[in-house]
C-alpha cells in the first residue's frame, strides 16, 4: 500500500470514530431536560403599620455668597508700602469692631474699615474710629459686602 494512502486511510478513520463518538444533539422541536434551579430568599419581615415611619428628606440649603454691593467705609490710613499696611491694619483689627481691609488701589495700599450700606452707619463708625485714635479717617463709597 502507498503511503500517501495509507497516511488517508487513518485520517478518515480518526475522523469517522470522531463523528460516531459525539453525544446526540435534541433535534429541534424535542423537549430537553432541565434541572430546577434553587434561589434561596431571605424571610421578608412584615411590620405593623403603626412602626412603619416615612422618610421625608430635609431641605438642604445652599450656602449663600455674599453679594457685594455699593455702600460705605471708613479709611484709616494709606501706605505705599503693603507691607506696612498690613501691620498697621492687624494693630487696626485688635483695636475695632468690624472688618478692616487692605485695599491696593495703585500706588496706595488703603486701610479701609466697614462694610456699611447708610452714610448715617459710616458717619457713626467714623465718630468711633476718630475717638480710638485714628485722626484724618474719612467716609469712602466703596463696594461693600455687608453680612461678612
Amino acid at each position: 500500500m502507498n503511503p500517501k494512502h495509507l497516511v488517508l486511510l487513518i485520517i478518515f478513520v480518526i475522523g469517522a470514530l470522531m463523528v460516531t463518538s459525539c453525544a446526540k444533539k435534541p433535534e429541534v422541536g424535542e423537549p430537553t431536560e432541565e434541572l430546577p434551579v434553587l434561589v434561596e430568599e431571605e424571610p421578608v419581615e412584615e411590620f405593623p403599620e403603626s412602626l412603619v415611619v416615612e422618610e421625608v428628606p430635609q431641605e438642604i440649603e445652599a450656602p449663600t455668597v455674599p453679594v457685594e454691593t455699593y455702600g460705605y467705609r471708613v479709611q484709616i490710613g494709606a501706605f505705599m508700602s503693603q507691607s506696612n499696611a498690613e501691620l498697621f491694619a492687624a494693630a487696626a483689627r485688635t483695636n475695632l469692631t468690624g472688618n478692616v481691609y487692605v485695599e491696593q488701589i495703585p500706588p496706595w495700599h488703603k486701610v479701609r474699615v466697614g462694610d456699611l450700606l447708610s452714610r448715617e452707619e459710616a458717619e457713626m463708625l467714623r465718630a468711633q474710629v476718630l475717638q480710638l485714635g485714628y485722626p484724618g479717617s474719612f467716609i469712602v463709597e466703596t463696594m461693600v459686602t455687608p453680612g461678612l
